[in-house]
């Protein structure tokens, strides 16, 4: 924002993150910022989509940015009804932030706090001048691509990751992880 003072923007940026990261994540859902606001829950994909768009009117930029990691926390690897997805990977959506105090920097709001507490990776506070951790155990590289295409460069990483059914076990896998965060929200 232009005449605003660097500290306040990042105060304002700041403040920001942490209320959409404190939306609680919910899958499945639709990865538009417009879920989230109808809903008040979303997933990655959704809780990102809002966060690039309300930066965007404070005059921050985001680029989406692409992550595998495991699918499954190691919070939940135990679990019978996870067990199956422990060996897949996920693609991963969260953003890069480009702020005009500490340049790029990673910025990742999927687990709301009532899932940080029970141990899933998530960065609460945030200082604002640092990388946040990423909600998945990264596994290789990462990847920033275009707004415009990211809904198709997502769906093309998974054709390279999930042969066979495992697409299906990882929706089913997903949907066993919602339930067991449903479980500790209360």
């Amino acid at each position: 924002m232009q005449g605003v003072p660097p500290r306040d923007l990042r105060d304002r940026v700041v403040a920001l993150v942490h209320e959409v990261q404190a939306k609680l994540y919910a899958w499945p859902g639709e990865p538009t910022a417009d879920a989230v606001r109808k809903l008040g829950t979303g997933t990655c994909a959704s809780k990102h989509a809002l966060l690039a768009e309300e930066l965007a009117a404070l005059g921050v930029s985001s680029l989406p940015l692409l992550v595998v990691g495991s699918l499954v926390p190691p919070v939940l690897a135990a679990e019978d009804d996870c067990r199956d997805g422990v060996s897949l990977r996920e693609v991963h959506e969260c953003l890069t932030v480009r702020t005009p105090w500490a340049g790029p920097l990673l910025v990742d709001v999927t687990w709301d706090p009532a899932l940080a507490a029970h141990g899933l990776a998530s960065t609460r506070p945030w200082d604002g001048e640092s990388d946040m951790r990423l909600a998945v155990d990264p596994q290789g590289a990462g990847w920033s691509v275009e707004r415009a295409t990211l809904r198709a460069s997502k769906e093309a990483l998974r054709r390279r990751l999930y042969a066979g059914g495992e697409r299906v076990v990882r929706d089913r896998v997903l949907a066993a992880m919602s339930a067991h965060f449903s479980r500790w929200r209360g």
